[in-house]
């Protein structure tokens, strides 16, 4: 009789059950929840990227007659995200212009995003260049040392509705600007179809705000749509066979995309040479405008424009249509504009 078979009995027992125990904690790690800021940082990661106008919000700002001081300038917003190996795994290369009675003033930066600190939070951190660009050829070396972060200038987000609303710590970014101490307490809100920010500097002495539009309203920045466009002057339509100049490979985008050309004299055809220009906004209206108290439809415009040898600018005529269309044209005879959001060279056969 073998007095060691019970103990191997009992060995053996114990193995398996360690086995299972552990296939059992294995099968549970693979379906343990995450926080919610883990689900939100994926979330932002995909929403954050795109190209935001706020042409909408200029031009409305002007024909509602604010105040100067209360009217947003023309502000565009290009995000795009990068290979930054020192800053982490989520980085964005985020560029602002602004128009200004001096020109384009153009800033550039990176942010990040993670998880956390609260559970369902997302934190933004800003590495800003206070002068020149950041080029694609040094992201691969470039160092959060490299670029200014100002501690407690962060912006934390969490989900509301179908947005994300990111605020700075009350007071808590502090810094010198233009000779003064100041404080912000901005707010950034990305969705869908658009992207809101405040912008605000205060006096640290005085709390007096010294930048931004005087009612406190945010930039409205809507995220845009690119097309593919062409010029042809004149503008043939109908199968008739004349020669035309053709202007291609020109992309635009839908909050207030704009491109000029110059079209070629041709006396012996009666053609003159023209600055002609294409304008395509996807125009949200702020207004009503409406006969018999009906509501305005927003509408995806393309107009045309040119420049007159006295150096003013003529709007000829649009055309418009639905703002999810993915096509748009307008054929003045003269010239003929055409946009698609689809390249031609993509376009497929169809019945």
């Amino acid at each position: 009789m073998d007095i060691h078979r019970p103990r191997l009995h009992g060995l053996l027992a114990l193995v398996c059950f360690a086995a299972a125990a552990a296939l059992t904690q294995t099968a549970l790690a693979q379906g343990q929840d995450s926080t919610a800021g883990e689900r939100n940082l994926r979330i932002m990661a995909e929403l954050l990227p795109g190209t935001y106008d706020n042409a909408n919000q200029n031009y409305f700002d002007g024909r509602r007659k604010l105040a100067a001081d209360d009217r947003h300038p023309r502000m565009s917003t290009t995000i795009t995200r990068v290979e930054a190996p020192a800053f982490g795994r989520h980085v964005f290369l985020w560029v602002n212009r602004t128009q200004g009675a001096e020109g384009v003033t153009t800033s550039h930066r990176l942010a990040t995003l993670e998880a956390g600190p609260a559970s369902d939070e997302v934190t933004m951190r800003q590495y800003l260049r206070m002068q020149g660009e950041i080029t694609a050829a040094e992201l691969a070396t470039l160092r959060p040392q490299d670029l200014r972060r100002t501690e407690g200038c962060d912006y934390f987000f969490k989900r509301r509705a179908d947005q994300f609303r990111g605020v700075q710590g009350t007071k808590s970014c502090r810094f010198e600007w233009d000779g003064q101490q100041v404080y912000t307490d901005n707010t950034i809100e990305i969705s869908r179809s658009a992207l809101f920010f405040h912008d605000h500097k205060y006096v640290t002495k005085t709390g007096k705000r010294i930048t931004g539009v005087a009612s406190g309203e945010p930039f409205w920045l809507e995220r845009a749509r690119f097309f593919h466009c062409y010029i042809d002057v004149p503008g043939v339509g109908g199968g008739v066979d004349i020669p035309f100049e053709r202007f291609d490979h020109i992309l635009l985008h839908d909050k207030g995309g704009m491109h000029w050309v110059k079209s070629s004299a041709h006396p012996e055809r009666g053609l003159a040479a023209r600055e002609i220009g294409i304008y395509l906004r996807s125009v949200t209206w702020h207004v009503l405008n409406e006969a018999n108290d009906y509501f305005n439809r927003n509408s995806l415009v393309l107009s045309v424009m040119e420049r007159l040898p006295d150096g003013s600018t003529k709007e000829h005529g649009y055309a418009f249509t639905d703002p999810d269309a993915e096509r748009i044209a307008v054929n003045m005879k003269w010239m003929l504009g055409n946009c698609a959001i689809t390249p031609r060279d993509q376009a497929r056969p169809e019945m």
